[in-house]
């Protein structure tokens, strides 16, 4: 989330976690015994990226969690964390036999289905399918070692034959529509650029160049709320991320996320999830036995 100051939670742009720079893309395979892959971020502790990464296990399980939901990947699964999801592995220092495939939209081919919006559980292929993938995991990290000439386009067809494997083992409703990749997609994105600024609905759609009716009605038609509501429930997961991951107080969170007064921030958290702020932080870090400080 692009911000005029500094953010609570870590937040990555690939360009700075590149091992080949200039090319938006980064493939690994994480393995035990190794150092850390990127030295200068601390990817142990909860943190978002700016950018999608793909999973691929191998023989090992996986835990993470992903935005209040525990993912558990069992052996030979895969999962797409997409931009902006606060992420934290649950496997601490053990490391898996795992793939991760790092990259941005714009380095698919042009012409590339929209990816979802947030991807839920992890998806298993059958057998046969698996194994063509961990065969074309292996195959893309050796292009992505060797340098050749066309070694980004290579790359690009790769990636793109991944991802249809991944979103054939989508449930339907996950797949995006058209609309969706379209103006509720740039909405989602402004809302991620702009969040911690634009507080209306009204100046999202002045953005867009399009009505506040008219936004209202393409968000409603596709999620089955108003503008303003998603743009109020963003806020309310960013507040849930921070009581969560951070040891900030209240005060500060509200602050953070443009609420003028404390009092005013506790009666929208509570009006939204029916607890204050100091309940949530406490009875999530008791569902996940998990505390930052």
């Amino acid at each position: 989330m692009k911000k005029g100051k500094q953010s609570i939670i870590a937040s990555y742009r690939l360009e700075e976690l590149l091992v080949v720079p200039g090319l938006m893309i980064d493939v690994h395979h994480k393995q035990a015994g190794e150092p850390a892959h990127h030295p200068n971020a601390d990817l142990t502790a909860a943190h978002r990226h700016e950018f999608y990464t793909l999973v691929i296990t191998g023989r090992q399980r996986s835990r993470h969690m992903v935005d209040f939901r525990l993912i558990d990947m069992p052996p030979e699964s895969m999962f797409l964390l997409t931009p902006w999801q606060v992420h934290l592995s649950m496997d601490g220092e053990q490391v898996q036999d795992v793939y991760l495939i790092s990259f941005t939209r714009d380095f698919l081919p042009v012409g590339f289905a929209a990816l979802p919006l947030c991807v839920e559980h992890p998806v298993t292929p059958d057998n046969a399918a698996y194994q063509e993938i961990w065969h074309l995991c292996a195959q893309m990290l050796r292009e992505f070692n060797t340098r050749k000439a066309l070694q980004e386009q290579v790359l690009q067809h790769y990636l793109a034959v991944l991802l249809t494997q991944f979103m054939r083992y989508l449930p339907e409703n996950t797949q995006s529509s058209p609309l969706q990749s379209t103006l509720l997609n740039r909405y989602r994105e402004l809302m991620e650029q702009h969040l911690l600024s634009w507080n209306s609905a009204g100046e999202y759609a002045r953005a867009l160049y399009v009505t506040t009716d008219h936004l209202n009605e393409v968000v409603k038609q596709e999620t089955g709320q108003t503008a303003s509501a998603l743009l109020a429930a963003r806020r309310i997961l960013e507040a849930k991320r921070m009581l969560l991951h951070s040891t900030h107080g209240i005060k500060e969170i509200a602050w953070y996320l443009q609420f003028n007064e404390v009092t005013y921030f506790n009666r929208f958290f509570k009006q939204h999830t029916g607890q204050t702020p100091v309940a949530f932080r406490i009875s999530s870090r008791e569902k996940y036995n998990y505390n930052p400080e």
